[in-house]
């Protein structure tokens, strides 16, 4: 292969680690939200039109200019017009979608082997997804692998008596024991409507002004140039527990530090790269990927949705934990919607769902922000909780300051820092 050829990058057992790990650990990790036609209901997106986006065949390929897939990754036979960014998400779905890790079809020590009969099966089985939903349903994702799986790697062929299983003793591979990955309104992690039209709603603009001011107000929180977040993280289905710190600085750098047993992992944006890296393995961020990274940086989440979003609906009253909430749905130009749910009586945010996008299937996504306390006159949920099919996470943080001194160095991608470094390091001494 001639020096200016693509070199396809072989999938190191880091590397794998590394994208699946960061989103199983990070605070609101992440995320694809591209160009999906069915919607994560929260009981309040309005269905998609169906004159909203020509139907195309399954799976869409990548845009003229973006690296797909297959001259990303080594050995991909299905996915291979798909952007490359796109192929971790799918194999999260995958996973989420049968109950499985990814040794379930990869050799843990080679992923682009194809030794195990599963990851064979796997092509099979997706060629026949996307086979039905470009025959019968005009090229719409209609038809996913949670359809016939619900979280068991076997996909049973008869009903199944529901006092025959103890879930108990039932097995995490063949039982679905979590809220289901499903686009159809009143899903079992959809909160309750109270009201849609029977009172007027208020406008998208005077929830966020409410907002603005229940936390604190603007002049307040305009004082606030840096902020540095100390706690922990919980996920007690993965039975881990690992330190966590998130810095961030005006106008729109972050990067989040996850200390885990294993070793450490982070995410970052400095103001015009974000990347994710664990140990010596670093990436680059892009696409929506890097859109959601940036949304991070901000100080508080839903305070710039105007900024974010191309619309913004006020669409119903939901109930959250017992509290009843504004539904705002924010619509950028391509992409599912999220929802905001901000309480009527505090005007403070409660919850924010989304969901993850891949060519395979959607995974729900929703965080809930809990015991909202002042910090510099500016209130903060010091308890973040992010549900997903693979379980909870848990945010306790101990400790925040505002206005602390953070070197613009910490947020650069880890690779370059250490180029810069080097180069601005005296030579020995002889």
């Amino acid at each position: 292969m001639s020096a200016g050829k693509q070199v396809v990058r072989r999938i190191s057992r880091n590397a794998i680690s590394l994208a699946l790990g960061l989103a199983a650990v990070l605070w609101i990790p992440v995320s694809l939200v591209a160009q999906a036609k069915l919607m994560h209901q929260h009981g309040c997106a309005p269905p998609p039109s169906p004159s909203s986006e020509p139907s195309a065949t399954l799976p869409h390929p990548a845009p003229p200019g973006v690296k797909t897939a297959g001259q990303v990754f080594k050995n991909v036979e299905v996915l291979t017009d798909v952007p490359a960014d796109q192929l971790m998400p799918s194999m999260r779905y995958i996973t989420f979608a049968l109950g499985v890790r990814c040794d379930y079809c990869h050799r843990q020590d080679q992923f682009e082997s194809d030794e195990k009969p599963a990851k064979k099966r796997a092509r099979g089985m997706m060629k026949m997804m996307f086979r039905i939903d470009n025959t019968y349903f005009s090229g719409d994702r209609a038809v996913t692998c949670y359809t016939c799986h619900h979280g068991a790697s076997k996909a049973t062929d008869m009903p199944v008596l529901a006092d025959s299983i103890s879930m108990p003793s039932a097995s995490a591979s063949t039982v679905a024991a979590l809220p289901p990955l499903s686009d159809a309104p009143g899903s079992a992690n959809s909160p309750a409507v109270i009201s849609a039209t029977a009172n007027p709603l208020p406008s998208a603009e005077e929830i966020l002004q409410r907002y603005t001011q229940a936390l604190g107000g603007e002049a307040a929180i305009s004082t606030i140039m840096s902020r540095q977040d100390k706690g922990t993280l919980d996920a007690p289905a993965h039975h881990m527990h690992s330190a966590v710190e998130i810095y961030r600085k005006a106008p729109d750098k972050i990067v989040t530090m996850v200390h885990a047993p294993r070793g450490d992992s982070s995410q970052g944006y400095d103001g015009s790269v974000a990347w994710q890296a664990r140990g010596d393995e670093v990436e680059e961020l892009r696409g929506d990927d890097l859109i959601r990274t940036k949304d991070l940086a901000a100080f508080n989440s839903g305070l710039n949705l105007k900024k974010s979003y191309a619309r913004r609906e006020v669409t119903s009253i939901a109930k959250i934990n017992g509290h009843e909430a504004s539904c705002v749905n924010a619509s950028r130009s391509t992409g599912a919607p999220d929802q905001y749910y901000f309480d009527t009586q505090s005007g403070l945010l409660l919850r924010f769902s989304t969901q993850i996008d891949s060519p395979l299937g959607a995974i729900p996504q929703d965080t809930y922000y809990e015991d909202y306390r002042d910090v510099s006159g500016v209130k903060v949920p010091f308890v973040v909780r992010v549900m997903r099919p693979d379980g909870e996470t848990i945010y306790n943080w101990q400790q925040i300051q505002t206005n602390v001194p953070v070197d613009d160095r910490r947020f650069e991608k880890p690779a370059e820092r250490s180029k810069k470094e080097a180069k601005e390091r005296p030579a020995p001494k002889r």
